[in-house]
């Protein structure tokens, strides 16, 4: 199973600072990896050691995110065998519809893929909508709230919470899947696999975005 998890740079809340005027001040905050999308990452580790698998992260963003080699190193360590980025500095991807035009761009130039994993938002926007609307923009299934996955021969069980119940369902694949903060504690990577991620792969996409939504 090919499996992608996509994980979104931030800026770190807690060093973002607020000027008198009530703007937002990022020039001295720190890049870091959408808290929600360590839950997909984790998600993804965990199934890929489960079945026989190949795990790719992806990244969209500008330079100042992405070409850090700390952060690259921060989400090999976490699991994934290597990771592709599309670097542009023309998009702000400020909204959520741009972002999943972004990223399902870079998912139809791949090599294909059986599964792409999502967290339930991002930690600056919070949207709630990309998963989803990465689904659409592919036609593919998709399914939001995940809090449990289970590979079932040539489909996937899922569980979803909702407010009062548990759903249970069976998703063909190719699926898109947006899983909850609930689904696992994000584990801290061991020393050992922050050396192994220094020897990983990067790949730089070549993929124009002109035609995404914005």
């Amino acid at each position: 199973m090919k499996i992608i998890t996509c994980c979104k740079i931030v800026p770190d809340e807690q060093e973002i600072q607020v000027l008198p005027g009530k703007e937002l001040d990022l020039t001295k905050a720190s890049w870091k990896i959408s808290q929600y999308d360590l839950n997909a990452i984790e998600a993804a580790k965990k199934l890929s050691a489960e079945i026989p698998s190949t795990l790719t992260a992806l990244s969209i963003g500008n330079s100042n995110a992405l070409e850090g080699s700390k952060i690259r190193k921060d989400i090999l360590s976490r699991g994934p065998d290597e990771l592709s980025l599309v670097i542009d500095d023309t998009h702000h991807f400020s909204d959520s519809l741009e972002t999943a035009g972004a990223i399902a761009t870079a998912l139809k130039n791949s090599d294909g893929f059986d599964l792409v994993l999502c967290g339930t938002g991002s930690g600056d926007l919070y949207s709630q909508e990309v998963g989803v609307q990465i689904g659409a923009l592919l036609g593919i299934p998709t399914v939001n709230n995940v809090t449990n996955i289970k590979v079932k021969g040539n489909a996937l069980e899922v569980e979803r919470t909702l407010e009062d119940e548990i759903e249970v369902l069976e998703v063909s694949i190719p699926a898109v899947l947006s899983v909850s903060s609930d689904i696992n504690i994000p584990s801290v990577p061991a020393m050992k696999e922050i050396m192994r991620a220094g020897k990983k792969p990067v790949h730089i996409l070549d993929i124009a975005l002109t035609d995404v939504a914005s």
